[in-house]
């Protein structure tokens, strides 16, 4: 009896032991206890992004799981939006974000100057294809799937090419291209891949535009379009929560977009905001995007959105210098084929 009561004891202090390893572990991968305990210290931190609200929300919730004492308060504007508010705090010395989290990499690169020297503590784990710009990570990486409304459209489109069919005519919503990042992406690998001549054939098509992504995944909900060009975090948790709505990844390729996101020089809050950076781009930050919003991730740890498969599913990036330099041009070119002003 002695020696099974000591064995139960062995095994406490080695549970123990092993749960102490496994807490100071995660506390390295987030950037060890003293960056904790300074941002616990710090008690907020401000972040402006150009993710949607509602899913900015759930990682906020996911990340307070582990650190309540932490505050985030988001300020959420589209991306075009988001950098004229940036660029006039910035000319007035007057920058209130701790943390920004950009979809486009070209709008940006033009505030560079504004971020801190930061990286994660994973930062060998991402590819070297996102770290175009200095101090600046995928947070989030949005991508484009094809969704349609089950009740309007029995069975969707599966292929871009597909919403070119007749049967569609009248039917397909967009999002317009320069509302941020993600949009820009999706119309530039539309051109490269698809053919010079998709706009148009498109166009002609009858569709339906947007000004961001969240009011089109409504308006399929609502039937108000039957089948679009939908952000996959937008469109996945509605058809997860019961939404009439499926979501089918298109074969020739996803367009993913890596957000662009670091730490301000001028943070009031700056461990806190580090902490915030940190946990995002970590695996459990990552999953907690893919798995729990439907986005996808440039972190191989992460995994993909529910729905895709590994090897049947293609992601497309762009390349960062084309990206930038063919933008405003190639925007101008599809507001005028879309006739938007």
């Amino acid at each position: 009896m002695k020696y099974f009561t000591s064995y139960k004891v062995s095994i406490a202090a080695s549970l123990l032991v092993l749960a102490m390893a496994g807490a100071a572990k995660a506390q390295d991968e987030l950037g060890g206890a003293a960056l904790i305990e300074a941002a616990r210290k710090e008690g907020k931190l401000v972040l402006y992004t150009s993710n949607q609200i509602e899913a900015e929300q759930e990682l906020v919730k996911e990340f307070n799981k582990r650190f309540p004492d932490i505050r985030v308060e988001i300020v959420r504007a589209p991306g075009s939006r988001l950098a004229t508010r940036i660029a006039t705090e910035l000319s007035a010395n007057q920058l209130s974000a701790d943390v920004i989290d950009m979809s486009d990499r070209g709008l940006v690169a033009e505030i560079k100057d504004a971020f801190a020297d930061y990286a994660p503590p994973n930062a060998a784990d991402y590819p070297d294809a996102v770290k175009s710009i200095p101090n600046l990570w995928p947070k989030s990486t949005w991508g484009f799937v094809l969704a349609h409304n089950v009740a309007i459209v029995p069975e969707g489109p599966s292929s871009w090419a597909d919403l070119l069919k007749p049967e569609y005519k009248g039917k397909v919503g967009l999002v317009v291209a320069n509302s941020g990042g993600s949009t820009w992406t999706t119309a530039m690998f539309q051109r490269k891949e698809l053919g010079d001549d998709f706009w148009q054939k498109l166009a002609g098509n009858g569709v339906t535009v947007y000004p961001s992504g969240s009011p089109l995944a409504s308006a399929l909900v609502r039937g108000e379009v039957a089948v679009g060009a939908a952000q996959s975090n937008s469109v996945i948790p509605l058809a997860r929560d019961g939404a009439p709505v499926s979501v089918s990844f298109p074969q020739e390729g996803i367009p993913i977009t890596p957000s662009a996101a670091g730490l301000t020089k001028t943070a009031r809050n700056p461990n806190a905001g580090k902490l915030y950076l940190n946990w995002s781009l970590s695996a459990e930050g990552q999953q907690a995007w893919v798995k729990g919003q439907g986005g996808f991730s440039t972190l191989p740890q992460a995994g993909l959105p529910d729905g895709a498969q590994e090897g049947a599913v293609r992601l497309w990036l762009p390349d960062p210098i084309e990206y930038q330099s063919v933008r405003n041009a190639w925007i101008a070119e599809w507001n005028t084929i879309y006739n938007v002003q």
